[in-house]
């Protein structure tokens, strides 16, 4: 989502919802302890970890999990993807996700995730639920939880935070004064922080490459990173953070008249009906998943590549093993 500018610097706004703000932290808090204090009861037969942040609207998470996955799978390791599906209609829930589900009844990210870790992926608004059926049906050695840090009905073995380098924790207020779900120094209690977009001054950072531009309706057609420099085209954004798609097409010297959506937007042809279909159109691929039906031949996705530092890499994965090893020594 695209955050009010009192979120970003203290102003009249932010001072007159203070009250409310300071209620949201109070209420955050008690949250927080109640969960140390009483946690639920660990799930036996796999290591849980929740990819989460503590800022309203996107930070990175999506490219995060795909990044964290391919670490688990080279080091020998088994894993499935739980998500709530946000946005999802489903009226039965939980539900496994394949490559075909459709992104209006599971949500679009839980539908991206199939696609590009080819993994099993089930959701429910009620994590739990989806971590049940998910062990039912497979057996792996880790579930990556899509978000639910501040879901505490779900237990959890390792958190890891992504914060967004460019917007980091805005004016550091809790909802509505600011874009902050609980306070900042929730981030003390967290196995791992990681920027996205961060620089060396940050610990743990992930960079995202532009790779190719991808055919919405045939992903298997790609066109180089320069295909479309110097060029007028379209381009669209439904994710939490669009201006980072955007500067990307600009550095790529891309000249680009903007459409703007919300996060987790519903696409359907009635949204296109007034753009010249002679431009090509270009979007994440996160939109693209959502357009698939409907896409014409000159629509196409940024592919972007994910990446940490080795150094990093290698000590999640080996605090992965090590806890690993903890729980199956624990358990009966």
């Amino acid at each position: 989502m695209t955050w009010p500018k009192f979120w970003v610097e203290k102003k009249w706004q932010s001072q007159l919802l203070m009250p409310l703000s300071l209620l949201v932290c109070k209420i955050a808090s008690h949250r927080l302890k109640r969960f140390e204090h009483s946690p639920p009861k660990p799930v036996r037969k796999s290591l849980v970890i929740v990819v989460g942040n503590i800022v309203v609207g996107g930070s990175g998470k999506t490219p995060f999990i795909q990044w964290l996955a391919k670490q688990i799978k080279s080091s020998g390791l088994t894993y499935g993807v739980v998500s709530r599906g946000y946005g999802g209609q489903s009226k039965v829930w939980p539900l496994e996700v394949s490559v075909n589900s459709c992104p209006k009844q599971v949500g679009d990210e839980p539908v991206l995730l199939a696609k590009s870790l080819k993994c099993p992926v089930v959701v429910a608004p009620k994590r739990l639920e989806a971590v049940n059926l998910l062990l039912k049906n497979h057996s792996v050695d880790v579930i990556i939880s899509d978000d639910g840090l501040q879901h505490f009905s779900l237990p959890r073995d390792l958190e890891i935070v992504l914060i967004d380098a460019q917007r980091e924790h805005g004016n550091g207020l809790c909802m509505p004064a600011g874009p902050l779900r609980e306070p900042v120094s929730r981030l003390n209690k967290v196995d791992f922080v990681v920027y996205n977009g961060g620089n060396s001054n940050t610990r743990h950072n992930m960079q995202l490459t532009p790779m190719c531009f991808r055919q919405v309706i045939q992903p298997e057609n790609s066109c180089d990173i320069t295909h479309f420099a110097n060029q007028r085209v379209y381009a669209m954004a439904g994710i939490g953070n669009p201006q980072r798609f955007f500067k990307q097409l600009t550095n790529l010297k891309i000249q680009a008249d903007i459409l703007s959506f919300g996060d987790h937007y519903n696409y359907t042809p009635k949204d296109f009906i007034k753009i010249n279909f002679e431009k090509p159109l270009l979007m994440t691929q996160k939109d693209a998943v959502k357009c698939v039906e409907f896409a014409k031949n000159n629509w196409w996705y940024l592919e972007v590549s994910p990446s940490c530092s080795q150094e990093f890499s290698e000590e999640l994965i080996t605090k992965i093993h090590a806890l690993i090893q903890q729980k199956t020594q624990s358990e009966p």
